[in-house]
């Protein structure tokens, strides 16, 4: 969940923090009042493209930085694979342009590239909008919605399919190991069969 944002010398702003609260937020305001510029500066902490325009005139940086709070371990089991580790149940995401056009970002302090800070970034938000990316529509995280959605009368049977499908997998590979192909069948029988009549002549 994200609980805080602070912006520094982007367009318009001069210097802003806004803080989340649980369920639904709205921001409202007038139009050139700055809402397009707050919720663009999320995405644009989170690896967004930047160009030198968005800085605020005379500025020679600017700065949008996010607090995210960690709410279950399966998030947390991903973060530590990335070696990131939540302080306090929460993670701090920055990213700071300077006028030159080099960026930096970083998670709790620490550098981190742009594939890091997308694959986090993923991991906690998902931004829905006009020409944005919507994980709805990715079709890696349509069974993910369907198990979300039907586990409670699905979970014993999904349980049971694996268990099952995991014994066919053995057994199949039994099969495919005990299976010979038709020439080594021919090489086989040819083989036995020169045992056979040497037994015989014996």
């Amino acid at each position: 969940m994200l609980l805080n944002l602070h912006v520094k010398n982007l367009a318009l702003i001069e210097e802003s923090e806004v803080t989340f609260g649980s369920g639904l937020n709205i921001l409202s305001g007038e139009t050139g009042a700055g809402k397009s510029i707050i919720i663009g500066s999320v995405n644009l902490a989170l690896g967004g493209k930047v160009s030198r325009s968005m800085l605020r005139e005379n500025a020679e940086f600017a700065l949008v930085e996010l607090i995210f709070s960690i709410e279950n371990e399966a998030q947390a089991e991903v973060l530590r694979a990335l070696d990131i580790f939540p302080e306090n149940g929460e993670i701090i995401m920055s990213r700071k342009i300077y006028a030159s056009g080099r960026s930096v970002s970083r998670i709790n302090s620490e550098t981190v590239s742009a594939s890091v800070m997308r694959k986090v970034a993923s991991l906690l938000i998902d931004i829905h909008g006009q020409h944005e990316h919507e994980s709805l529509l990715a079709k890696r995280n349509h069974m993910k919605y369907l198990d979300d959605f039907a586990k409670r009368v699905l979970a014993e049977r999904k349980k049971l399919l694996a268990e099952v499908y995991d014994e066919y997998t053995v057994c199949r590979k039994k099969l495919e190991e005990a299976s010979l192909d038709a020439k080594q069948q021919a090489r086989e029988l040819s083989f036995y069969s020169m045992k056979l009549m040497k037994l015989i002549r014996q």
